[in-house]
């Protein structure tokens, strides 16, 4: 047999009986604890903390139910389990109500100990393993949501980049979305740099969390050597695109020391690339408590980090390109002075300009970044900005088909669309093209067809997207590993759900015994006085065919009672994997329900009055489960009246509940209504919250309404509750009619 990780603590007198009990129940749990009095085995509780408690009935009589209060105290899930010579129904009635979980008659049946042990034990180890899914959720959701905030962030800093270019005020944005996303105490940006000729690196951009992390006054770190002792790892790992992180107390000699006296205990730090070359870096410190960077941080700052590098790239860009063109305004204003100096070309001049500026006013008049004309399949024009684009000089550009600097795969694709601009709307598409020497880049190519020289051609406008491409599949890739997570979540939790609903059940089943004993008593006794009958009546001359076949006719049907009871019973407790969806007559339904619940309203002097519909009335949805809604409603309303009768002064106070099915238009109601103790105004609305609950932690978890909603909802209904403290409490269950 299989031992489980349980401590079992066993209390008894007498020294044979508890020996034997450690016997039969060693094989079954790892740790068995032995006590011979009540205040020996309550010390024991108090260090040991065991999982159950196997208690003699006569101990436990000598104290009351004080013991089990004592240990309810302290615990709410230890297991109880009570063996007794004899039988006291209110002892076994208190000790139900203070949690005990089973009882057993000396002499102990071997088997009966161990099936009781090993159903606590299964129930014990399903709680266990409940609390610890319970907790890889709740991590799993705060992780996702982590990751969905530094995916919002990634997404802002972009459009930051692209939106604004690089600038002092952009930049301090971008960092304090950085430091939010990732709960770090600074983000900084450090840029290298040149005196002449000595290579340094030095702080240029910083973001805090908190005043006492601002690194303004530290003069030393606007300066640092690249050959300083302390930065020379930095710089030849940052030249080889890696990054450095980690804890500080992992970094060795003045490295750690610096950190150290920046406040920092743990760091990441990404390298920034401009053009392939090393700029700079961005680095994030951890100053309040050590914290480790997940791979979802570090991938989306290495993002960051290359997005930045790009719009630094795309701004040197820019400036250069104003200065080409201011250059060249410059050489047009020279060479303009010249020809107006010269009389005699002047006219031929003016000639050649208007037809040369008519050609070049229809290119630039439409362009946006990089301009191609293309006339018989051949590139025969090129701005600067195209040249600068496919990084080609423009004698290995112009004369040569626009698809040979297209990657392989696409060039078919190319060719089709320049073949098909005529017949398309979106004259768009999106090529990667090759680059000497370096990674390909993506254009967004727009086309418009012309004429040139009287001669069909192409107008090809072409914007610079890689920096773009590779942001929207980077936040594909994330966004793929996003979902599988939470369509795990989404399992788990619906997993979950089924376990609280069967426990549900269980619970109901636990609290109704009772009333379920009775009812299967008096036929049972029917069956008994029967019997005894036909014995007497074979002893006399009233003894007769029809005599027997009359008695035999009333003993079936004690005997189906009893059948339909307890067939009843294992449909309702059987936890149901595939849940079902028939059509349910409620006042059928109601019955089948009472026959679990009627008892107990009897044995609490309840006047329990049940009006059923005058016509039969349809609703889809799930039987058992609609009978755990009108079972749970009808124990809170037993509870409601039970605790009015205690806080009232007199003793007349008549308990009632009543049940009404009834029906208005196409909706089916059924309503609960009791004169308890009723439910306070504010506390109304979250009664349906799971583990929300009035009672002592005894008497419930707080989880039967909310799975009553649960269900109500699934069978689109709803329910309603409207009660008046100390007067009476009415709750109403909608579901729509199946006609």
């Amino acid at each position: 047999m299989k031992k489980h990780n349980i401590r079992l603590l066993i209390v008894e007198e007498d020294k044979t009986v508890r020996e034997c009990l450690r016997k039969l129940t060693a094989k079954m749990v790892t740790q068995v604890i032995l006590a011979d009095n009540g205040e020996q085995a309550y010390r024991y509780y108090l260090n040991k903390k065991p999982d159950i408690v196997l208690t003699d009935f006569e101990i436990i009589s000598r104290q009351g139910t004080n013991f089990i209060q004592q240990i309810r105290r302290h615990e709410k899930k230890t297991r109880i389990i009570v063996i007794s010579a004899k039988a006291d129904p209110q002892f076994f009635i208190k000790s139900i109500e203070h949690g005990v979980k089973g009882f057993l008659l000396k002499p102990i049946d071997d088997k009966q100990l161990e099936l009781l042990l090993i159903e606590q034990i299964k129930d014990i180890l399903l709680e266990k393993d409940f609390e610890s899914g319970e907790l890889k959720r709740h991590e799993a959701e705060r992780e996702r949501d982590k990751s969905e905030q530094i995916l919002k962030t990634l997404s802002q800093a972009t459009a930051l980049f692209f939106r604004y270019g690089v600038s002092p005020a952009n930049i301090h944005k971008i960092l304090k979305l950085i430091g939010k996303a990732t709960d770090s105490s600074r983000v900084n940006i450090f840029r290298n740099f040149e005196v002449d000729g000595e290579k340094f690196t030095g702080l240029a951009y910083s973001w805090f969390s908190e005043k006492k992390y601002d690194l303004s006054d530290k003069e030393y770190l606007k300066k640092i050597p690249n050959i300083d002792s302390s930065s020379i790892r930095w710089a030849k790992t940052m030249k080889k695109g890696k990054n450095i992180l980690g804890n500080v107390r992992d970094f060795s000699g003045i490295e750690r020391k610096t950190l150290e006296d920046n406040g920092v205990k743990s760091i990441l730090s990404i390298p920034i690339s401009v053009d392939g070359s090393w700029w700079g870096f961005i680095s994030l410190d951890a100053c309040k408590e050590v914290k480790s960077w997940s791979p979802a941080e570090v991938r989306a700052m290495e993002t960051v980090a290359f997005n930045l590098g790009a719009a630094i790239y795309r701004f040197r860009v820019e400036r250069e390109m104003i200065r080409i063109t201011e250059s060249l305004e410059n050489r047009v204003r020279e060479r303009t002075a010249e020809l107006e100096n010269e009389v005699v070309e002047r006219m031929m001049a003016e000639e050649l300009l208007k037809d040369s500026e008519e050609k070049y006013r229809m290119i630039y008049e439409n362009a946006t970044d990089g301009i191609l004309l293309i006339q018989h399949d051949k590139i025969v024009l090129t701005s600067p900005s195209m040249v600068e684009i496919m990084e080609r000089m423009p004698r290995f550009l112009i004369g040569y088909p626009f698809c040979e600097f297209v990657v392989p795969e696409q060039k078919e694709e190319v060719i089709q669309f320049f073949s098909d601009i005529n017949s398309k709307k979106n004259n768009s598409l999106n090529v990667e093209v090759l680059v000497p020497d370096k990674a390909n880049k993506w254009l967004e190519l727009k086309t418009t067809k012309i004429d040139w020289d009287n001669q069909p051609a192409y107008l090809v406008f072409a914007t610079e997207i890689t920096l773009r491409v590779k942001a929207e599949r980077e936040l594909n890739r994330l966004n793929k590993g996003l979902e599988k997570r939470i369509k795990k979540e989404v399992k788990q939790v619906k997993e979950q759900q089924q376990l609280l609903v069967q426990k549900s059940k269980l619970e109901s089943l636990g609290e109704l015994s009772a009333g379920l004993a009775h009812e299967i008593n008096q036929p049972l006794l029917g069956l008994s006085m029967g019997l005894d009958n036909i014995l007497l009546a074979t002893q006399e001359d009233s003894f007769s065919r029809s005599y027997v076949k009359k008695k035999a006719e009333v003993l079936f049907k004690d005997i189906d009672r009893i059948k339909q009871i307890v067939e009843h019973v294992r449909t309702f407790s059987r936890e149901q994997q595939n849940v079902l969806n028939e059509r349910i007559e409620i006042n059928n339904m109601i019955r089948n329900t009472l026959l679990l619940a009627n008892k107990m309203f009897e044995a609490k002097h309840i006047e329990f009055n049940v009006q059923l519909a005058d016509d039969e009335i349809f609703v889809m949805g799930n039987p058992y489960r609609l009978e755990q809604v009108i079972l749970n409603l009808l124990s809170n309303a037993r509870h409601a009246v039970d605790e009015k009768d205690k806080q009232a002064e007199s003793k007349e106070q008549v308990k009632e509940i009543s049940l009404k099915v009834s029906r208005e238009d196409e909706t089916a109601l059924i309503i609960v209504t009791d004169n308890g103790i009723g439910i306070p105004k504010k506390v109304i609305p979250k009664i349906f919250d799971p583990f929300f609950t009035t009672k002592n932690e005894e008497k419930g978890t707080g989880l039967g309404l909310s799975i009553s909603y649960g269900i109500v909802k699934e069978m689109n209904g709803a329910i309603r509750v409207e009660s008046t403290k100390m007067k009476n409490t009415k709750v109403t269950i909608e579901l729509p009619v199946n006609n």
